[in-house]
């Protein structure tokens, strides 16, 4: 038996309740008791007058499902107090996989000279036990599923490829899934019917699974998307989550007044809605959503092959300028390159390429894109600040990173990730809280324990409380600050003291331990 007691803290318990100086004991992983008073002490006693101690932070919208194979450590996800993920989120997940998803998959770890060690959801949870040092709750990534059995194409889904499809998500819901994740802006989710959506959605409603989205547009029609994901849940009879919910371009700021609107009038209705965000103003996502969603149809070899082919290239130009124009091509800047790609180019917007290159943007776009077969990602400078503001005050606003775990060394430290992959919760807790006031820390802290708990039907989990895991964080509140930036993201935040994921201590003094006591969460059994 492991048993330790945490004293003199400042107990913010993940309740939305008022902070109280207290002593927490934990035995193995376990909180024993919660005292504002000093119990009999035994086993190790540490001092932790002048912090913080809340309950872990869990990341609502999370990329991980891969990265955690090459790099266990998580480290730009401990560092910040996440201690769960929410992975397999835009409709692409780790597992299940069919068809020529098993081989996609394949190419992450003969990239990381590892062996893929599972094929459907059972054995992606148990690949990761023991490996891991934080908590994860998996979803069934649409796109992955589709890809797998359907392929790449366009074509509307056969009853037969239908029913294949339930048959899966039903397995996987059984091995302990969360629900559905759709990317409705990403092949093939782009070319799927809010029909067949409400066909493989009605397949989780018997496990009371969740249907997580990112919507079909953040931008010109983004009400409409609102209104189609909240039909959905209706129709399917599940919860609906709104991923990393945002109005994208100048031309759109303020639409989520009409959005947070429409979501307000479905809660008061009965429907069980909640939104993420992280707190940037900027977005990230491939380079390639750049281009209309029939030039992506068939995969990356044949949206290569219309790439080099001068007359269907003239549409693709017609289409992509005519989006574009609105948005600002000096408003995108490229993120991480392919393994042969310019890593001079990452950071700079497509404006300034074209300039250098002298070309006009869509000419640079186009040869970016040839340069890294596809394989590039993009930074967007899309949003504005009320809108922010706005989501970040919506009740029901919870927090995600919708970034993988990285590291500052070892095997996933190269490339240029969005900052948010490292900064997300302390930078909530610095900008949003204690400097600008929007809420109060209790608040914050409630958002990103008690309340995403609450909203996954995780029990005991997300409170400061007897009989929980103790999945903690002890932080300065006052030091806490994201460091990372666009320019250099691979910075750890500073004010994170100590993090404890089912009772172990996984981060300390600004070093990980070298533990990995984290878990699969199976979902039918933690509700």
């Amino acid at each position: 038996m492991h048993r330790y007691t945490i004293a003199n803290a400042t107990i913010i318990d993940g309740s939305n309740h008022a902070k109280y100086r207290g002593f927490v004991t934990i035995v193995d992983d376990r909180i024993e008791s919660v005292s504002p008073t000093a119990p009999i002490l035994s086993g190790h006693v540490m001092d932790a007058e002048g912090l913080a101690l809340t309950p872990g932070f869990i990341d609502m919208h999370s990329h991980s499902d891969l990265t955690l194979f090459a790099d266990g450590r998580a480290v730009s996800k401990i560092s910040q107090g996440i201690t769960t993920e929410v992975i397999g989120q835009c409709g692409i997940s780790g597992a299940p996989l069919f068809g020529h998803m098993q081989a996609e998959v394949e190419k992450f770890f003969d990239r990381h000279q590892m062996s893929r060690p599972y094929q459907n959801m059972a054995e992606y949870f148990e690949a990761l036990v023991g490996k891991i040092s934080v908590n994860v709750l998996a979803l069934i990534g649409h796109g992955t599923l589709r890809r797998g059995i359907i392929g790449e194409g366009d074509a509307p889904a056969s009853s037969r490829e239908l029913r294949v499809m339930q048959s899966a998500i039903d397995e996987a819901m059984k091995d302990g899934a969360l629900g559905l994740s759709t990317g409705l802006i990403y092949p093939p989710g782009c070319y799927t019917t809010t029909d067949e959506l409400v066909s493989l959605t009605k397949a989780i409603s018997p496990f009371q699974g969740l249907y997580f989205s990112h919507l079909r547009s953040e931008g010109d029609t983004l009400v409409e998307a609102v209104q189609e994901a909240l039909d959905i849940g209706r129709r399917a009879e599940v919860g609906v989550q709104l991923s990393h919910h945002k109005a994208m371009g100048p031309h759109n700021w303020g639409k989520t007044i009409t959005t947070l609107d429409i979501i307000g009038k479905a809660v008061e209705a009965g429907q069980d809605v909640y939104l993420d965000q992280y707190p940037y103003l900027a977005s990230a996502t491939t380079l390639a959503a750049l281009l209309p969603d029939w030039a992506l149809a068939g995969g990356p070899e044949k949206t290569l092959q219309r790439l080099k082919d001068p007359s269907i290239l003239s549409q693709i130009r017609k289409d992509t300028e005519k989006k574009e124009s609105r948005f600002g091509w000096n408003r995108t800047h490229i993120g991480t390159v392919s393994d042969n790609g310019d890593r001079r180019m990452q950071g700079l917007s497509i404006a300034d390429i074209a300039a250098q290159r002298g070309i006009v943007p869509f000419d640079a776009l186009i040869q970016i894109l040839l340069e890294n077969k596809i394989q590039v990602s993009m930074v967007r400078f899309g949003m504005g600040q009320d809108d922010l503001k706005r989501v970040f005050l919506y009740p029901r606003t919870l927090i995600g990173t919708d970034g993988g775990a990285v590291a500052p060394d070892g095997p996933l430290s190269r490339g240029n990730p969005h900052p948010r992959t490292y900064g997300t919760f302390p930078r909530v807790l610095a900008e949003f809280v204690r400097d600008k006031q929007w809420i109060q820390f209790e608040e914050a802290i409630y958002r990103m324990t008690g309340l995403a708990a609450k909203r996954l039907r995780l029990r005991q989990r997300g409170l400061i409380k007897d009989g929980y895991v103790a999945d903690l964080v002890l932080l300065d509140p006052d030091l806490i600050q994201d460091r990372a930036t666009f320019t250099e993201p691979h910075q750890t935040s500073r004010g994170v003291h100590s993090v404890y994921v089912n009772g172990r201590p996984v981060w300390k003094n600004d070093k990980h331990t070298g533990d990995f006591p984290g878990r699969p969460l199976k979902y039918f059994q933690e509700r």
